[in-house]
């Protein structure tokens, strides 16, 4: 009897139609629709004027989302040590990822600016630095573990520097992980997790690059890392699916995150 492989159990993956509709209103694509999408070849029924059919198509209606914004992203102080972290005097999200996943990249999209350093240099952000979101929150990049050019000893000091920074920061609302749609999960991914499900701390996992993989590909990813992280407590099961180059899905993580920082205003005001 053979066994699958991993390639061939991924491939056999059946990802859901709401899926597929999902990524395509993020600005990822959509489908051919081939025999195996045969729902991508439904008609849609033409308009008529009786009272069912307008309750069908207002039930239908998905009004466009407008373009959110963060306020101007202002660097504000830098900590290679927890004495050197600044006052908790506003809520704060953290940032985190492999080195040289596109953290920073993402940082820069996020914002509309170019103030975050960004290099193909795998280990380039030493310590926390704090970006303030408008005086409304602070957006805190840290340290990339994983692969870096740095001696072990000096890795060691930023991983303590980043357990103690989660251990201890009262106003951190949560710890975004930014992971690459093509690779999924890593062991150094989830070692992290681990750590921060352990120190209680909500976190969510952001895919990026995820313009890369084929609309299929990357569907099966998604469902493969939500599988990974059901042993994990204080996940936020929803993944968030972004790419800083196209700009697809960077408007809904943005809202998301207006949303948790309580900085979240109506439609009318973004238009």
């Amino acid at each position: 009897m053979s066994t699958l492989s991993n390639r061939q159990r991924f491939n056999q993956i059946q990802p859901p139609q709401k899926l597929y509709e999902k990524l395509e209103r993020l600005g990822f694509g959509s489908l051919r629709p081939t025999k195996r999408y045969a729902w991508k070849n439904k008609k849609i029924a033409p308009v008529t004027t009786t009272t069912t059919a307008k309750a069908a198509a207002f039930q239908n209606y998905e009004p466009k989302e407008p373009e959110y914004k963060f306020p101007l992203l202002s660097f504000f102080a830098g900590a290679k040590t927890p004495a050197s972290f600044p006052p908790e005097d506003l809520g704060e999200i953290a940032v985190v990822g492999r080195s040289n996943v596109g953290k920073s990249s993402l940082l820069n999209t996020l914002a509309g600016t170019t103030i975050v350093r960004v290099s193909d240099k795998p280990g380039l952000t030493q310590q926390m630095n704090f970006f303030t979101v408008g005086k409304l929150f602070y957006m805190v990049d840290m340290p990339g573990y994983g692969f870096a050019l740095v001696d072990d000893e000096e890795r060691q000091q930023w991983r303590q520097l980043m357990e103690d920074y989660i251990s201890n920061r009262k106003t951190l609302k949560r710890v975004y992980m930014v992971i690459d749609a093509r690779h999924g999960l890593k062991v150094a991914d989830l070692d992290f997790l681990r750590m921060l499900d352990r120190k209680k701390v909500k976190f969510q996992i952001v895919m990026t690059k995820s313009d890369i993989p084929v609309l299929p590909q990357l569907a099966r990813r998604i469902i493969t890392v939500q599988d990974g992280l059901k042993g994990f407590r204080n996940a936020i099961q929803d993944v968030l699916v972004v790419s800083s180059k196209t700009g697809a899905g960077i408007n809904q993580m943005r809202k998301e995150i207006l949303f948790l920082m309580g900085h979240l205003k109506s439609k009318e005001f973004y238009k």
